[in-house]
Order: C-alpha cells, then structure tokens, then sequence
C-alpha cells in the first residue's frame, strides 16, 4: 500500500509547483442506485456511495475516489469488475444463494495530462490504478490490483462540445478468476443549457473483464447545476441496452469547490 502515501504527497507537490495558473481542487459525494440482471437472469442491485477528490495545476491533474457500496445479488456476482469495464464480475467458485452485503469498496487513483491542442481542441491522457481496499472474500472486490489508461478528444463549437474517449483496462490476476484486457469506448455531448446549466448526453461501450458476463452498452445522461460559486449539484441516469449493462440506473451528487 506504498501508492497511497506517494499519490498523497504527489499531491501536496502538484499544489506547491510554480505555475501560470494556481491550482483548483474539488471533493464531491453522491449516491447512485443500479439494477439489472447482467445477463444472469438474477436481479442485481447496487447501491452506492461514492467520494472524490481532484486537484488540477494547468495541464495536469490528480484524482482519488472511495466508495461505499451495497450489493444484493447472487454469491458468485462480486462487485468492481474493472475501472473502465462492468461493475461486476462472476466467481464460479463461490455460492449462487443470494445474499446482501456492504462495505467500503476499491480505492481509485487517477492521474491525467492536457496536451498542447490547436484552438478549440482539447486532448488528455489518463492513467488510473485500482487498489483492492474492498473486501474479497464478502465479493465485493476481486482483491487485486487493476491498472487502466486512457485518451479523450473534445472540440467546443460554441455551447456545445461533442467528445470522444477510449480506455484500455488491465485487470490484475485474482485467484479463482479468469479476466481478461478490455478496451472501452464513449462518446457523447456536452451543451451549456443556461447560464450555470450544463448538460451531457453519452453512449459507451466497454468490453467485459470476464468471459462470463456479456459486453456493456448503455445511455447515460447528466445534469450539471451551479448552486453557488464553490457548490454544484449533479443529477445523472443511464439506461442498458443489452444484458452486459444494468437495466437502468440514476444518481445524485454535491461537489464543493475548496480553492
């Protein structure tokens, strides 16, 4: 667990750098409820609770989140199934009887870079590891340690920007399971509704991490709201379209602007 401290003080670092511009950080919590049967013609539900952090210094920026989730489904359905993938993964070695359980799940450290871009463009590089503070043997981690990297494009045209991201997950080697790579792609819209009123609409695709549930595809949607200049609140909803996502999901959030 050497990686927490290190992301920790790479933070205090990254606020301490000299730079153009002074840095900005945010922390947000929000609560975000999902069923569907995967594919398993079990109902599965999810309910979660999740805590961030996010510091930028001009083109750079840091994140950390750790959730606490709630999950009612089979034995053998364990949550965290990859950073960019399905939320969930199969064990066949453990029990189908359904059961609930709770807990904290993965911390998820994030890193990203803003390229230089011509005028109107944005392009950033990312880097995420997940590390397995979640409770394997209650199924609600893998236990093992996932790392995944990222790109995505965007390109403002007035209120609107259109988007497009693509990320590359590597799941780690947990004893019991066979995972595998999985590539995921996104792509949507973002408009300026009103003033303090921004919106998102997206479709993504993500490979699944495990041969035993089916790839996801979904809809999602998001409202941004400017309740004060260092408050925000954000609604957002999906919805699957096949038997790799949930059937249909929807959350809300508060984010607090420190500085």
């Amino acid at each position: 667990m050497k990686t927490i401290p290190a992301i920790l003080a790479g933070v205090t670092a990254l606020a301490a750098l000299p730079a153009a511009a002074p840095p900005a950080a945010q922390v947000s919590t929000g609560i975000e409820y999902r069923q569907g049967d995967y594919g398993t013609g079990e109902r599965v539900e999810t309910l979660t609770i999740d805590n961030r952090l996010r510091v930028e210094r001009d083109r750079l920026f840091l994140s950390a989140s750790l959730p606490w989730r709630r999950l009612e489904a089979p034995g053998n359905v364990v949550g965290g199934g990859g950073l960019l993938g399905l939320p969930i993964v199969i064990d066949p070695t453990r029990p189908a009887a359904r059961e609930v359980r709770s807990g904290v799940g993965d911390l998820r450290l994030g890193a990203g870079y803003r390229l230089p871009a011509p005028a109107g463009f944005e392009i950033a590089l990312t880097g995420e590891v997940k590390l397995p503070t979640a409770s394997a043997r209650r199924g609600l981690g893998t236990g093992a340690v996932d790392f995944g990297v990222g790109a995505e494009a965007s390109r403002r045209f007035g209120p609107v920007t259109p988007f497009v991201g693509i990320g590359y997950t590597m799941p780690g080697d947990p004893e019991g399971y066979r995972l595998r790579d999985s590539l995921a792609a996104r792509g949507g819209v973002v408009a300026e509704l009103a003033p303090g009123l921004r919106g998102t609409l997206a479709y993504g695709h993500a490979e699944s991490p495990s041969p035993l549930v089916a790839d996801e595809r979904q809809v999602s949607t998001a409202l941004e709201i400017g309740l004060a200049r260092s408050l925000s609140l954000g609604l957002h909803g999906s919805a699957g379209l096949g038997d790799g996502a949930a059937d249909y999901g929807a959350g809300i959030s508060l984010g607090w602007r420190l500085f």
